[in-house]
């Protein structure tokens, strides 16, 4: 323990006083400590001299030990490194000395040989190596490196000549050209080549280079095959009803017929229900803080568009474009997205599909098909109507628009070989919507007959098994209007919707469609959509003052929740 002598150290004791000593290690024997020199340490910092020049201060009875002063050297340690360093500086003296005698006798020697030895013995050559000195900048001590083994140390200048004449290319480039089987034309050098180059050729670029492919559907607003003339040409319009939808076919549907539509589907109902566990259904809306929302029905709602031609002067061309207008702005903002068809967006548009049939809802569709057409859209319009099986004459308001949608460039077909032909011209864009005008709340599709009944069969078959999503007006083609039940024979006729459009206000038909277990809740999205009738024809009539609300605002459409 000879390390610790000379400490000065401040030493606790055990015991009730407690007391402090103040000494400097003189030695360590055992597990005793020597001090010399001791004092008392008082509480108030004041010394007490001891007794004696040195305790003795067994390790049981020491608390506490704290170094308040490290050994100080010597006279005898300072003497010998002083000592050291007179030696060092000695030596170094002398080496500089015998290095110089070196190199000035290597001079001489080097001048005798090239002149002839001062002895007259011109053969004889200096070959004693010169003594470099290195000087360890780390540890300061110098080393001694003779030139010649600092030139081996030296890497020698690397020969690439030499070395690749010991490396056959050929034969390495022929064993890996034998193991090579990518064809010259999967290769990525191949890619950047242009066809059919051609020696000797102009720095200018020929007139069928540099320019962009057009797409293969460019022609796509052409509808010279696909227009009105050659699709429902002139058969139809020898068909043509020359009246509107207030005397023909839509108020042809008198309230004697709708009222029998309604009292022949009661039996059905309660047949339903016995069958089927009755479900609950209302309409909600955030826009009208939650409150239920009125539903009318199909008697209800020709009765409103009568009154808006007869008080109003709002006839149904007026009430179609209206319609077709906020379902557009509907599809654009709610179901496709309107980034879809920006300015800025380089891919293709949507192609969306618009079957329609000889109805006001098909009036609607094809005026909202003509709509997103003339927005950008790609558009095809399926008729379901045949000129030459059709008892029932062609709608005027429906030729009307036919003949609008096809001077904008839209397609129209009336056959499902036509639709794939089409569809398959453009199947790198595929179907996106379907936009159901088959029914409406006007007519039931369960009421064809023969051919047109059996098309109809065919037609919804494949929107179903399309998988597209289906955007229906008023109720989904299939259900009766008035009692949102099926009376057909075949549950395909049902047109599967995602999507349904409430036109002016909702039939409570479209409840019922939750209610027998047709659709489940949530399964459908419903919006109420704006065609301008007037607020004060509400409260015109008694029966129809629940409904006098302001139901749009902001938007031409709201959302319409099922709880």
């Amino acid at each position: 323990m000879s390390q610790f002598q000379g400490y000065t150290v401040d030493i606790s004791l055990k015991g009730q006083d407690g007391r402090t000593i103040r000494g400097i290690i003189s030695n360590i024997v055992n597990r005793d400590i020597i001090l010399k020199n001791p004092v008392y340490v008082k509480s108030d910092g004041s010394y007490e001299k001891a007794n004696a020049e040195r305790i003795t201060l067994p390790a049981d009875t020491i608390a506490d030990l704290n170094v308040i002063e490290l050994a100080k050297e010597s006279k005898q340690s300072r003497r010998s490194k002083k000592s050291g360093k007179n030696e060092q500086n000695d030596n170094n003296i002398k080496e500089n000395t015998e290095e110089k005698t070196r190199k000035s006798k290597g001079k001489a020697n080097g001048n005798a040989n090239v002149n002839g030895d001062v002895n007259g013995n011109g053969n004889e050559k200096f070959d004693a190596p010169m003594v470099t000195k290195y000087v360890d900048i780390y540890n300061e001590k110098p080393k001694r490196v003779d030139s010649q083994s600092k030139k081996s140390i030296q890497l020698e200048e690397f020969d690439f000549a030499s070395n690749l004449e010991k490396f056959d290319k050929q034969s390495v480039f022929k064993s890996i050209s034998k193991s090579d089987n990518v064809e010259q034309s999967d290769r990525l050098v191949s890619f950047n080549k242009v066809d059919n180059v051609r020696k000797g050729k102009s720095d200018n670029y020929d007139n069928n280079e540099m320019v962009l492919k057009k797409k293969s559907d460019a022609g796509w607003d052409d509808n010279n095959e696909y227009n009105y003339s050659n699709v429902v040409g002139s058969s139809a319009n020898s068909k043509v009803s020359g009246n509107s939808f207030p005397s023909s076919k839509s108020d042809n549907i008198s309230k004697d017929s709708l009222n029998g539509r309604q009292t022949s589907n009661i039996s059905l109902e309660n047949n339903r229900k016995a069958s089927i566990t009755s479900t609950f259904a209302q309409f909600h809306s955030k826009s009208h803080g939650e409150a239920p929302i009125p539903t009318c029905s199909t008697l209800q709602l020709s009765e409103i568009f009568h009154l808006c031609n007869s008080k109003f002067d709002i006839d149904n061309r007026i009430l179609i474009e209206n319609s077709s207008r906020s379902i557009c702005d509907v599809i654009i903002n709610r179901v496709i997205g309107n980034f879809r068809i920006s300015l800025k967006n380089h891919n293709e548009p949507p192609v969306i599909l618009a079957v329609v049939g000889n109805n006001k809802a098909g009036a609607i569709s094809i005026a909202t098909a003509r709509q997103l057409f003339n927005r950008g859209f790609k558009l095809v319009l399926y008729l379901l109507y045949d000129s030459e099986n059709s008892q029932d004459e062609l709608l005027n308001i429906v030729d009307q628009e036919l003949k609008r949608y096809s001077n904008f460039g839209g397609k129209i077909v009336t056959k499902l070989s036509q639709l794939n032909q089409i569809l398959h011209e453009v199947e790198k864009n595929p179907l996106e919507l379907i936009l159901d005008g088959l029914q409406g709340f006007d007519n039931d599709i369960n009421e064809l007959e023969d051919v047109e009944l059996k098309q109809a069969s065919e037609l919804i078959n494949w929107c179903n098994d399309s998988k597209v999503p289906i955007m229906s007006i008023d109720i989904p083609t299939g259900l009766n209007p008035s009692s949102g039940t099926f009376e057909g024979e075949e549950d395909s006729m049902i047109i599967n919707s995602k999507y349904v459009v409430s036109i002016g206000l909702a039939l409570s038909s479209t409840l019922n469609m939750y209610k027998f277990g047709y659709f489940e809740k949530g399964q459908v999205g419903h919006f109420l959509i704006e065609c301008g009738i007037p607020r004060r024809l509400f409260g015109s009539k008694g029966t129809l003052r629940r409904f006098d609300r302001r139901w749009f605002a902001e938007t031409s459409s709201i959302d319409l929740n099922v709880a």
